[in-house]
């Protein structure tokens, strides 16, 4: 009997649920396997009786059998009288395959640092993100100069970024009114994706992204012979000191505010809402703290687990807002596989 699997949380709809299919690590690793040899491909195409599929493998038929076993216990697989498929639920997900392979690689790193750094990430945080592999990546000192070195060593966190803003962007702009808007600035835009996405969706709308210059170097390429990314302009400097583009009227921070500690959170906003038009608005779209009742730590959310500690509540966010004499400040939360917050606020003034 197949072990009980994550059940569908209430989320975005269609929004691609991949984690129920990464809960256990050796299941997790067979997928990734799987992946790699080609077997989910050929599977997606047909069943294929095991024999076949043993021979597409390179594997003994015992060992295939094996794997169908862990990838059956998952979810991903079905053996039917005409041979082995992909279950319909895993079929449904898979388009976001992308999504599925950043999250397995993640997953992996994550969890070796929760498995060999236990004891310091429970009661020594600092020494944790010294020593881990997960905090190592996000290494934003090696973002300043445009190196072979630096470039190599920030595509793979801005590449997985990337990746999480590709499927994570449309439930923010699905609620976001850029008919009223012209000129978007997104703060710590990363890639330039999600400003992207939000030009896409608006042909009137230009925007620029702010970000560390290795990243911006990254995000030109993640654009490069994109329709809309002739839209987006990169400004690279440091956010936090530097002088910021003035002239938009919508200004957004995704998944970016949890990066620093309460004051420079504060600090950011405060310089985002000096240079945003009188009468824009401001958006955040940021993760939330987790639930903790009821949730079990399995292998895909290690990740969420190594940067629990960085995910507050969205008070913060409002305060700073109420003290800049903005207004129309509304909050509420978007249930992805994490939840988000999504919060606006209007800045005082005519709207443009």
């Amino acid at each position: 009997m197949n072990a009980p699997r994550r059940a569908p949380a209430a989320v975005e709809a269609g929004f691609p649920l991949v984690e129920r299919f990464l809960e256990h690590e050796i299941e997790a690793h067979a997928l990734g396997f799987a992946l790699d040899r080609g077997l989910v491909d050929r599977l997606a195409r047909g069943p294929l009786p095991m024999i076949d599929l043993a021979d597409r493998a390179g594997l003994p038929p015992e060992r295939l059998a094996m794997l169908v076993g862990l990838l059956a216990a998952s979810g991903v697989l079905e053996e039917r009288t005409e041979g082995v498929a992909l279950a319909a639920d895993f079929r449904a997900v898979l388009p976001a395959r992308d999504l599925i392979e950043a999250k397995l690689a993640f997953a992996a790193a994550a969890a070796e640092d929760l498995r060999t750094l236990f004891p310091a990430f429970v009661g020594d945080m600092p020494a944790f993100m010294g020593r881990s592999r997960t905090f190592e990546l996000f290494r934003y000192d090696r973002c300043f100069d445009l190196t072979p070195e630096n470039l190599a060593a920030t595509r793979r966190w801005v590449s997985y970024t990337t990746c999480l803003t590709r499927y994570e962007a449309g439930p923010c702009l699905d609620r976001i009114d850029l008919t009223r808007h012209r000129r978007l600035l997104d703060l710590g835009g990363n890639s330039g994706e999600f400003a992207a996405r939000a030009c896409a969706r608006a042909a009137h709308l230009s925007a620029t992204v702010v970000d560390l210059p290795v990243v911006c170097a990254l995000g030109r390429e993640n654009l490069a012979g994109r329709a809309e990314g002739a839209r987006v302009a990169f400004h690279p400097c440091d956010m936090r000191r530097d002088a910021l583009p003035t002239g938009h009227d919508l200004v957004t921070f995704k998944s970016v505010l949890h990066d620093w500690p309460p004051e420079e959170a504060r600090a950011l906003l405060i310089r985002a809402g000096a240079v945003l038009e009188p009468g824009g608005r401001l958006v955040i779209f940021e993760r939330a703290p987790l639930p903790r009742r009821g949730r079990r730590a399995d292998f895909a959310s290690a990740p969420n687990l190594v940067f629990e500690p960085f995910f507050r509540p969205a008070d913060l966010y409002r305060e700073v807002l109420q003290g800049l004499g903005f207004s129309e400040i509304t909050a509420g939360l978007v249930a992805l596989e994490t939840p988000f917050h999504l919060i606006e606020a209007r800045k005082p003034g005519p709207r443009p």
